[in-house]
């Protein structure tokens, strides 16, 4: 298999080379990022007419990964990539990650990790977003990550190439041992936005606080935000996303929301649906 890499926290980001590695061992990864953080850029594209990008070096153990930096958001990120004016490798499937910070609940329409993964889909190419968890002082568990989205693209990349809207998946940060399973969810109510204060200094300038209350909120069982809460790697299916001008059928679910078998790649966690579905 054939993939896209990029993401909204730049070329530098752990988690892009977190997912590279994981997605090096299933086929070949062309990654184009951001030359620096667009972190909320939601699906912009830049009013410009040239865009620049250098090639940059790959680690050591990725060898066979070709990467660029382009100046640019994550949005124009995936159009470059996939325009093949970079590189004419055809792409089997865009992944957008692994972000530094949950992509849960109405954050997916301001995210521009989910953004990019969007705009793939919206040009006709399977995409996910992949989230971890962070800020819990543990450090971030980078590797356990990059195992489930391997595994998660063994399992269901079949089933996310014939369908037509993006995939999102979160991942709690914690070791691979710890979590408690995974589970197909819903949109939480959950919003960033709460955690910004502003208010007008000496009359003249907007003050940008950002606060971090009410992060003990309950989330209706089966959401992605409780999935991530009680140790679940959430995966869900943004049918909220799908490009309207390509409905020609009812909308029906891709996954099954009965259990889902176990991983079958030695990682060992126990998969089921959520109570409510996709």
């Amino acid at each position: 298999m054939n993939f896209l890499l990029t993401n909204d926290d730049g070329i530098a980001a752990p988690g892009l080379w977190a997912a590279a590695r994981a997605l090096s061992a299933l086929g070949r990864v062309l990654i184009v990022a951001p030359s620096a953080n667009y972190s909320g850029y939601g699906a912009a594209l830049p009013p410009a007419d040239e865009i620049s990008f250098s090639l940059r070096p790959s680690p050591r153990d990725l060898p066979g990964v070709l990467a660029f930096a382009v100046d640019g958001t994550p949005a124009t990120c995936a159009h470059v990539g996939l325009s093949g004016a970079l590189n004419s490798m055809p792409i089997d499937l865009v992944v957008s990650g692994i972000n530094a910070g949950l992509n849960v609940g109405r954050d997916v329409f301001l995210s521009g990790t989910v953004g990019a993964a969007l705009t793939a889909r919206i040009l006709g190419f399977p995409a996910i977003a992949v989230s971890l968890q962070t800020g819990n002082n543990s450090g971030e568990h980078w590797d356990t990550a990059g195992a489930c989205l391997a595994e998660l693209v063994q399992i269901f990349g079949e089933t996310i190439r014939r369908d037509d809207v993006p995939y999102n998946i979160n991942v709690p940060n914690r070791p691979l041992h710890e979590l408690a399973g995974v589970r197909v969810t819903t949109l939480s109510a959950h919003t960033c936005l709460d955690n910004y204060q502003l208010a007008v200094k000496n009359g003249e300038r907007l003050q940008v606080e950002r606060i971090w209350q009410d992060r003990e909120r309950q989330h209706p069982p089966g959401s992605d935000a409780w999935a991530v809460a009680h140790g679940y790697v959430s995966l869900t299916r943004l049918r909220l996303l799908r490009d309207a001008s390509h409905e020609t059928a009812p909308w029906r679910d891709a996954l099954p929301i009965h259990p889902i078998p176990v991983f079958t790649a030695g990682i060992g966690l126990n998969m089921a649906s959520s109570p409510n579905g996709a």
